[in-house]
């Protein structure tokens, strides 16, 4: 485990270090190379028109969260969180996100199971073959991301049908987390300030809804002084470095977006909670990468 941020940093961008745990895959997260770059590129141009947030965007995160005046009891997943990641990563889409859709959506952050043990989760497995065929057989509106991907012509069949599922996971599992967890820290007074886009920033350094990252070598390498020989798995901690976002080839294509949206959403839950919220059953999330809320019950003041 690399924890120190000088440590973190090269070995995210070490070329010897592979973002695969040894099984096929066409999934942009287990690739390197001339296909990681080309499916990436075109993922970043299809976040690339959310920045700045578009104004319907911000609009409808505003409404979802407005919608929850006169609550007497919010909880800080299900009420607020969870709907507001799904809005925003339902217009980078371009399909409506039902709640059987998200359930589906937070299962398959088991397929990065096989990292530790080598097995593949099958309700994981399961949930993304639903997902892909759901997105396949959508309707995307003109000029979103699920249609560009589509009218690319860059990706193959099985690319095609696995990317949108990494596209909506990426916008939604992590969105998802970090607002649960900012919105703690809001609620419960740790989060002073306008909340405007560099608070939000330095507020993801802290929290780090994603833990760590796991990179296999390649070859020999020596990694912060240390001898690391070819098949051995890294593991690299985000938290501990302050890179939420990751570095390098893999660092998240989406941080200006998620920081947006989170300080629109965190803007208005603060005028929704008032100055004296409280908040009890605070449950936590078991995943070891995915840090977050499972659910926080909070009474607004």
């Amino acid at each position: 485990m690399l924890r120190d941020r000088p440590a973190c940093a090269a070995a995210l961008r070490h070329p010897a270090l592979k973002s695969s745990p040894g099984a096929d895959s066409t999934s942009v997260l287990f690739l390197d190379g001339d296909d990681h770059q080309r499916i990436r590129g075109l993922l970043r141009s299809i976040i690339a028109a959310c920045e700045p947030l578009p104004a319907h965007v911000r609009d409808t995160i505003e409404r979802t969260v407005f919608a929850l005046r006169g609550r007497t009891s919010i909880d800080l997943v299900a009420d607020f969180a969870r709907p507001v990641a799904a809005a925003v990563t339902g217009a980078l889409l371009g399909v409506q996100l039902d709640s059987e859709f998200l359930d589906h959506l937070e299962a398959t952050a088991g397929n990065l199971e096989i990292w530790f043990d080598g097995r593949v989760d099958k309700r994981a497995q399961t949930a993304g073959l639903r997902l892909a065929l759901a997105l396949n057989r959508a309707t995307p509106a003109p000029g979103s991301g699920l249609a560009a991907l589509r009218e690319a012509g860059t990706l193959s069949a099985d690319e095609l049908l696995v990317t949108p599922v990494v596209l909506a996971h990426a916008a939604y599992e992590n969105s998802m987390n970090f607002l649960g967890l900012a919105a703690l820290e809001v609620v419960q007074g740790r989060a002073a300030g306008d909340l405007d886009e560099a608070a939000v920033r330095a507020l993801a350094v802290d929290l780090a809804p994603a833990r760590y990252v796991l990179r296999q070598a390649d070859e020999d390498v020596e990694l912060a002084g240390t001898s690391v020989t070819a098949g051995t798995r890294v593991a690299i901690s985000l938290a501990s470095a302050g890179l939420p976002f990751g570095m390098g080839r893999h660092a998240c294509p989406g941080s200006v977006v998620a920081v947006a949206e989170a300080a629109v959403a965190l803007r208005a839950l603060a005028v929704v909670v008032g100055g004296t919220p409280t908040v009890t059953d605070i449950r936590w999330k078991p995943h070891p990468v995915f840090h977050g809320l499972a659910a926080a019950t909070v009474r607004p003041s």
